[in-house]
């Protein structure tokens, strides 16, 4: 082999290492094409080609090149996990692939508020997180918890990993009421009540009224009556007993309903809680207005506020002038 030779090889081969770092260097920090934050969820039922498409749909990456070539050297299109996966703006490629090898999940923020039925409170839940409805009602009826779920349920926004299981997510629930109620032991000692009684009158309190500088008030009658042995009469109770919530207008029909739920006819708070009640009523009735008023009626200019009374003749007065605009309006 010639000098000249020689040189032409060393020269090539020089030439090629130069390429391969660049190209080493270009592929390194070669970055994901999102202009904006998105989120890839992948199931354990998503393949590898379904990923790779919804990383194109998302434009997350227009060509795949450098993904396909991370992907298939880290061994993740044969490894994948599902979860939640934040991919930000100008993210390199490589961490990319690197946080889905990993299983590097982004928490996602779910707020639960009011429901009505547990029911609700499923598809709500399932609507943020990888469980479906169907999961979630199936291991609430197995653990028990058909009628006691809204018991240990705190309205609030929690951080959870999108692929919690049914089973932790409740247990999760479980261990932030216990943590929501250390912190209001002042307010149960004071109350006399306990979180139990706390929950189903904060449900009822919920169903009674949308004011909430009134809901105090209305707690206060619940507790005056409770603390005198007086039926609750609390006609949400008996729309929850008929399973009918569009009623609106309570008939003596409708209080003959036999059910533990009827606070017509049963003494006391219901067996459980009549919905999942927002933090405001909860506050209400651990804050609940001390007063004389034994009995409310919603206002006849259906402001949504209520007229209270501390005794049979007002109520029946202000009952009164409620029927007649009723009446008034065709209301049935």
């Amino acid at each position: 082999m010639t000098r000249k030779t020689t040189k032409i090889i060393l020269i090539a081969l020089i030439f090629l290492v130069i390429c391969g770092v660049i190209g080493a260097l270009h592929l390194y920090f070669t970055k994901v094409d999102a202009t904006q934050t998105t989120y890839l969820y992948i199931y354990p039922s998503t393949s590898y080609s379904d990923l790779c498409k919804d990383i194109k749909g998302k434009g997350i990456a227009k060509n795949l090149t450098s993904f396909n070539l991370y992907a298939k050297a880290l061994g993740y299109d044969k490894n994948m996990k599902a979860g939640c996966y934040e991919v930000s703006p100008d993210m390199k490629m490589l961490n990319l692939v690197s946080n889905l090898k990993k299983g590097r999940q982004k928490p996602v923020k779910i707020t639960i508020g009011k429901s009505r039925l547990v029911e609700d409170f499923a598809q709500k839940t399932a609507q943020s997180l990888m469980f479906s409805e169907q999961d979630l009602m199936k291991t609430i009826h197995n653990q028990g918890f058909a009628d006691s779920v809204f018991f240990f349920v705190i309205p609030n926004t929690y951080e959870l990993y999108w692929t919690i299981s049914p089973e932790d997510f409740l247990l999760r629930m479980r261990k932030e009421s216990e943590k929501f109620w250390l912190t209001k032991s002042k307010e149960l000692q004071s109350d006399g009540l306990t979180r139990q009684q706390i929950m189903v009158l904060a449900s009822i309190v919920e169903e009674e009224t949308n004011k909430i500088d009134e809901k105090p008030k209305v707690a206060g009658v619940y507790v005056n009556r409770l603390h005198k042995d007086m039926l609750l009469q609390a006609d949400p109770t008996v729309k929850y007993a008929l399973k009918n919530f569009s009623l609106r207008r309570i008939k003596g029909e409708h209080l003959q309903v036999v059910s533990p739920y009827n606070t017509y006819k049963v003494k006391g708070l219901p067996p459980s809680p009549i919905c999942l009640p927002s933090m405001s009523s909860i506050n209400a009735v651990l804050n609940y207005e001390h007063h004389d008023f034994l009995f409310f009626c919603a206002k006849e200019d259906f402001s949504g506020y209520h007229n209270f009374a501390a005794n049979d003749k007002q109520h029946a007065i202000n009952r009164q002038l409620y029927i007649r605009e009723l009446n008034k309006r065709g209301i049935n």
